[in-house]
């Protein structure tokens, strides 16, 4: 009984390293791959990048700024086009319309006795 038991045992892990061994090479090869590309190479690239075409750091400051997106909040949408609906619609509010327009803007407290409720405009 216990030889059946051992040579089980010994069976299985020889099966198991060998069905195996391509998840564990694999995981051997990924770390020094990872460290050398995403760690030493791109880092190394960056700093060359910096110091080959740098500048002085107000010459870094402005480019960042220009090339900085406006992900500013708008309410109100801004008109592009002349010809477009939106620009007729605002060219013929009044200043009171154009007010009440806004969209997520309540001009009115949205509390009403304790419960959140939101303020129709007038």
């Amino acid at each position: 009984m216990v030889f059946h038991v051992s040579n089980y045992m010994r069976e299985t892990n020889v099966w198991m390293i060998r069905k195996c061994r391509w998840i564990f090479w694999s995981i051997g090869a990924a770390v020094p791959i990872y460290r050398n590309t995403y760690w030493d190479y791109l880092g190394r690239r960056s700093a060359w990048r910096d110091y080959l075409m740098g500048g002085t750091e107000a010459e870094k400051i402005a480019k960042a700024e220009s090339l900085r997106a406006d992900w500013g909040f708008h309410p109100r949408y801004e008109v592009k086009y002349p010809f477009s609906i939106k620009a007729h619609k605002y060219a013929t509010q009044s200043r009171e319309e154009a007010l009440s327009d806004l969209p997520r803007v309540h001009r009115k407290s949205s509390m009403v006795y304790g419960q959140n409720k939101v303020a129709e405009p007038k």
